[in-house]
């Protein structure tokens, strides 16, 4: 994806050009196709440009319809027929060819920021008005692409990547505790605002900034809304209508040239990889599609490398099988760590890159199967409810019979009724699993604990009536967090990740889908690709990984998970290393992934340690804290 960073003044004071040179040098890796510099009264931009298509792009940044409002960002939209439509009935006239973000520009001269929740696709961008200095920077509601802001000096910065932002040198190097503290909590930060460094903000998925002469303002602008059931005579009319909505989502994100994608032998990433290919069909496009898969043999018996082969000859593409059972969890971070901007806890984060670097030497765009796990798996708890209610009890007897006369089982509810019952009988701790070797003065400055209880509270924020949780987790921004990590800031490499599971037409029109029984156990995606997928792998049950790699490889003596006696001392601040030790030697198969989260984020401050300074401020408490 290409990259862009920019930074504006209210008082129209001029942009520094040695700054935006050495954010340009940042950006680079992103943009081998071209580069550019501009600079304005009170405003400067760089842009790295990445050419993927399909549609055509704009290669030169910031890009402008009529010289005052100015658009800088990284722009992949869906339905853009729909949008020529709707523009067109304004009387714009409007080429087929149109640029992405022409279309953005377009619909922003029209509407504003009306336009904003009609704009579907991945994005990240900065729209400058230069007659009235202002600026709104946009991301898109699932956060496929990244943005990152910091205010200085008057100076607003912006980019899709988090270290040109940190190239500005009146920004501090601070570390944000409360980041630091959720990451060691569970792995990851719940607060999707924040970065890991205090002075550097992220924008939230489906968030807009302004930052004008009023100040600088947050504000939602879309979200997948509650809507009227969808209400079809037949149950292939449903399967009919996603069939043709993922055909629609994976054929707008082939490029015209070699694609790629993350092949396992489950259901969701063959879906994607079957309807590309009988989409091109369809049309007599030119497809030049490539699958990857991992395989775990001989570590332990691994199915998903086999099952994936077994896909590809199927579908009719070639697969490339990469074996990582001798990748073991750290290797190589000490010498040289993998390109991460934030802290990241994936101890076999080089599986992924040696993937991704496969990948880039044919394709510059990878699809993948994320998403079919939010709607498609169900719970019929909720939809249950829902039909008592209205004392629609024919229905209940007639859809709960057919489940159980073609299963032979009672569908699940997913109400947590089980995890409660053993709660109750077990009379478990809440506080048992909270990690021990939290530094004692870190944990309670930020009151971890407190926060530990939070982050376990089951969050009934949605009032959906039949999807609850989904609807819950798809509006909350979860997925931005995984798809940052896909991101090419985090390989190196020009490759732009896409999710077709994720397109926001499918997904809204799921969450109108009755649960039972098409989105139980995905029935519907099973059903949708009938005929275009071998049976063992269309109708074969969501499994969880073989083996755990983490315990074989300690257990054959070829790895430990005990950490290094002498840390960086900038760990003590947040780790108790003996106490870190003791639960490491004696780990179990629940803890282990837990009590390596301070290893992931050693090998992070080692290695932003070795290419700036660090700062973090301390009260001499934590210095003799730490010093313990």
């Amino acid at each position: 994806m290409s990259g862009f960073a920019g930074m504006v003044s209210l008082d129209g004071a001029p942009p520094d050009p040695r700054l935006l040179e050495r954010m340009a040098q940042t950006l680079a890796f992103r943009g081998p196709d071209g580069t550019h510099i501009t600079t304005r009264p009170g405003a400067g931009f760089c842009f790295t440009f990445l050419r993927t298509g399909p549609a055509p792009q704009c290669p030169s940044q910031p890009c402008s319809l009529d010289g005052r409002v100015w658009l800088l960002g990284d722009v992949r939209l869906d339905g853009r027929d729909d949008l020529r439509r709707k523009l067109e009935q304004h009387d714009d006239e409007i080429s087929e060819n149109v640029t992405d973000e022409e279309l953005v520009l377009r619909a922003w001269h029209r509407w504003h920021e009306d336009a904003l929740p009609d704009l579907i696709g991945d994005y990240s961008f900065a729209l400058w008005d230069a007659e009235v200095r202002q600026l709104c920077c946009v991301r898109d509601l699932m956060g496929a692409r990244p943005f990152f802001y910091a205010k200085a000096n008057n100076r607003l910065y912006f980019s899709n990547t988090l270290n040109a932002i940190r190239c500005t040198p009146n920004l501090s190097g601070a570390l944000d505790e409360d980041y630091l503290g959720d990451f060691l909590l569970q792995g990851w930060c719940s607060d999707l605002a924040r970065s890991a460094f205090r002075d550097i903000s992220r924008l939230p998925a489906g968030h807009a900034l302004q930052y004008s002469s009023t100040g600088l303002h947050l504000r939602r602008f879309v979200s997948l809304p509650i809507e009227e059931p969808l209400k079809l005579k037949r149950e292939e009319e449903y399967v009919e209508q996603f069939r043709s909505l993922l055909e629609q989502a994976v054929l707008e994100r082939l490029p015209r040239g070699p694609v790629a994608i993350f092949l396992s032998g489950g259901l969701d990433s063959t879906s994607v990889a079957a309807f590309a290919v009988h989409a091109a069909k369809k049309r007599r496009l030119s497809l030049d599609l490539r699958s990857y898969t991992v395989d775990y043999r001989p570590l332990f018996h691994d199915e998903e490398g086999l099952l994936a082969r077994r896909a590809a000859e199927y579908i009719g593409i070639p697969i490339e099988v990469s074996t990582i059972a001798s990748f073991l969890p750290y290797a190589g971070w000490e010498s040289r760590p993998p390109p991460i901007p934030e802290p990241l806890h994936e101890p076999l984060r080089l599986v992924y890159l040696s993937q991704i670097q496969d990948v880039a030497k044919h394709s510059r765009v990878v699809l993948n199967g994320y998403g079919g796990d939010d709607i498609l798996t169900g719970q019929t708890w909720p939809y249950l409810r829902y039909l008592a209610k209205r004392l629609f009890l024919a229905k209940i007897v007639a859809q709960w019979g057919a489940y159980i006369g073609k299963h032979k089982r009672v569908p699940p509810l997913r109400g947590g009724f089980r995890a409660a019952a053993r709660q109750w009988i077990h009379k478990r701790d809440p506080m048992a699993a909270f990690p021990g070797w939290l530094a004692p003065q870190f944990e309670r400055k930020l009151k971890l604990r407190e926060r530990w209880r939070t982050l376990r509270k089951d969050d009934q924020s949605s009032q959906h009536p039949w999807y609850p949780v989904a609807h819950r987790a798809l509006n909350s921004g979860f997925w931005a967090s995984t798809l940052e990590t896909d991101d090419s800031a985090w390989n190196d490499v020009a490759v732009d990740s896409r999710a077709p599971l994720l397109d926001l037409r499918i997904l809204r029109f799921l969450l109108r889908v009755p649960p039972l029984p098409l989105c139980l156990d995905k029935e519907l995606l099973r059903r949708a690709t009938l005929g275009r997928l071998p049976d063992e792998i269309r109708l074969r049950a969501k499994v969880p990984l073989a083996g755990n790699p983490f315990s074989l490889h300690s257990k054959s003596g070829r790895w430990s998970p005990v950490p290094p006696a002498a840390p960086d001392p900038l760990i003590l601040t947040f780790v108790d290393w003996q106490k870190l030790g003791v639960s490491l030697k004696d780990y179990n198969g629940q803890s282990i992934w837990r009590d390596l989260s301070p290893l992931s984020l050693l090998y992070w401050l080692k290695s932003i340690e070795k290419t700036d300074e660090i700062q973090y401020i301390q009260s001499e408490e934590h210095l003799h804290e730490a010093g313990k």
